[in-house]
């Protein structure tokens, strides 16, 4: 019994060690074809992961600014960790990642980190 206890454990262990493996190496998560427009968000639904590229123009307070692409404005919900240490100015070109947040009366991005691109 003792035997078969620790062939089981292996092959767990086995499997566990290839399933993670999976996840190791190139992650191309920043791809532009991942990436939608500002006026494509509007007929999202709630929660829908989204990638968006643009420009943080205005602080309306507290987490919340507007953020701009070249298809329209929206507002876009950013907390401290969100930025990741960067300094962002109306003229930094960003990458935003998070979810829609599409409430009856209106839509807008809930986000979970920005990163500078070029």
């Amino acid at each position: 019994e003792e035997c078969i206890m620790y062939k089981t454990l292996a092959v767990l262990l086995t499997v566990l060690a290839l399933s993670t493996s999976t996840f190791a190496g190139f992650n191309d998560s920043g791809a532009t074809s991942g990436i939608v427009t500002v006026k494509s968000i509007s007929d999202m639904r709630d929660d829908i992961p989204v990638t968006l590229e643009g420009y943080i123009v205005k602080q309306l307070g507290d987490d919340n600014y507007i953020f701009k692409d070249d298809t329209g404005e929206i507002k876009v919900e950013i907390d401290a960790e969100g930025f990741r240490g960067a300094n962002v100015t109306p003229k930094t070109r960003v990458r935003i990642v998070g979810e829609v947040d599409n409430d009856r009366d209106s839509v807008s991005v809930d986000v979970d980190y920005l990163e500078i691109v070029g």
